[in-house]
């Protein structure tokens, strides 16, 4: 007859493989309530106040704004308790800063914090008072310090006084101004570094002003790319025969009408009128 194969042999096997002495148990639950009673009895508050605090800040992407301020929007500073950093309050409390589009916040291991900022450029300064600067998005952005402005064209005919910092102005002149900004500070164009004023003041055009002094006359939204490329051509050949142009006019299709500043004439001296 064969053996008996079935579970109720195999349950017994293991039990008696697995079966531990009882004083072996038993030694094993005090030491684990001995260790548990010893957890109790530390100092767990002084601990932590000395070893899970923040011990540094890392703050990336800067330009025109310091750590310092940074910080001090976010309320953050070495020492304070690690695990009572309220990542969604500091991110709040920065995206208030209109001159901040977004952040990241991390740790960095193994007690350190590190925050990522994407800082809004200038790209035009406008009249607010004292001038003030525009991003690309047409946001508001009030001088990082008095007398400070950032090296970008002034944008001519409006005025903002009325807009509070962080504003986003998207007016059909400011859309205007912004795409004149673009259009010439394409890469292949590299006119954006020539310009100085950009007058919205009528709408019927725009009439730009470069470094040299030189008026470009345009229609009011920017020409098309044939057009802006013979400027630079002109541009450049102006500046290369040392030639000063009072007006560049480019309103008609594919022309560059060059006005050149009159001379004086031959042998009048500077008082001559």
């Amino acid at each position: 007859m064969a053996l008996y194969q079935g579970r109720a042999l195999q349950t017994e096997q293991v039990r008696a493989r697995t079966a531990r002495p009882l004083p072996g148990r038993v030694l094993r639950v005090f030491a684990a309530v001995a260790v548990l009673a010893t957890l109790t009895q530390l100092p767990w508050r002084g601990l932590r106040a000395s070893w899970a605090v923040v011990t540094r800040i890392d703050v990336h992407g800067l330009h025109y704004l310091d750590a310092e301020r940074v910080l001090r929007i976010a309320g953050l500073k070495v020492g304070q308790d690690l695990f009572r950093v309220d990542f969604t309050r500091v991110r709040q409390a920065l995206l208030l800063e209109p001159r901040i589009a977004a952040v990241r916040l991390g740790r960095a291991f193994p007690r350190g914090l590190r925050i990522d900022i994407d800082e809004r450029t200038p790209v035009m300064l406008v009249q607010h008072g004292v001038p003030w600067e525009l991003d690309s998005a047409g946001v508001l952005l009030p001088p990082l310090a008095a007398g400070v402005e950032a090296d970008v064209p002034l944008l001519v005919g409006l005025s903002f006084d009325r807009w509070p910092a962080g504003s986003r102005v998207r007016t059909a002149d400011v859309d205007r101004a912004l795409r004149w900004v673009r259009a010439l500070s394409d890469r292949d164009l590299q006119l954006g570094g020539q310009l100085s004023e950009v007058d919205v003041s009528d709408a019927r055009r725009t009439d730009l002003t470069l470094l040299s002094g030189t008026r470009v006359l345009s229609s009011a939204l920017p020409p098309n790319r044939r057009t802006l490329s013979a400027l630079r051509v002109a541009l450049a050949d102006l500046r290369q025969r040392g030639i000063q142009a009072r007006e560049v006019d480019i309103r008609f299709d594919d022309q560059v009408i060059v006005r050149l500043v009159a001379s004086a004439p031959a042998g009048a001296g500077p008082g001559s009128s």
